[in-house]
């Protein structure tokens, strides 16, 4: 699922972002597991995503949609004109290194 997600979150940043640079991260915080994608693109509206998932649309508001009903949290933080960073953490029972 953190595979796909990435995968979706790197072709957004391709196709819309207009950055130079992207960042990712994949870590273990306690129980969670944790992706992180920033880039340094010129942002968007996050009630995007809202309106993309409540029309139908696959795509960002799909995976947003399969990490919150695996418990999960999906949180995006951009405005129009700066920076964007995705963190999407999942629980998990494996307690040992990723």
């Amino acid at each position: 699922m953190l595979y796909s997600t990435a995968r979706e979150l790197l072709a957004n940043v391709v196709k819309h972002a207009g950055a130079d640079h992207v960042w990712v991260s994949l870590v273990r915080d306690g129980g969670d597991t944790v992706l992180t994608v920033r880039d340094d693109g010129h942002g968007f509206d996050t009630g995007i995503v809202r309106q993309r998932m409540a029309s139908g649309h696959i795509g960002l508001a799909g995976h947003y949609v399969r990490i919150e009903s695996a418990g999960g949290r999906f949180t995006v933080d951009s405005a129009p004109g700066r920076s964007t960073t995705v963190e999407v953490r999942l629980p998990c029972e494996d307690a040992g290194p990723l």
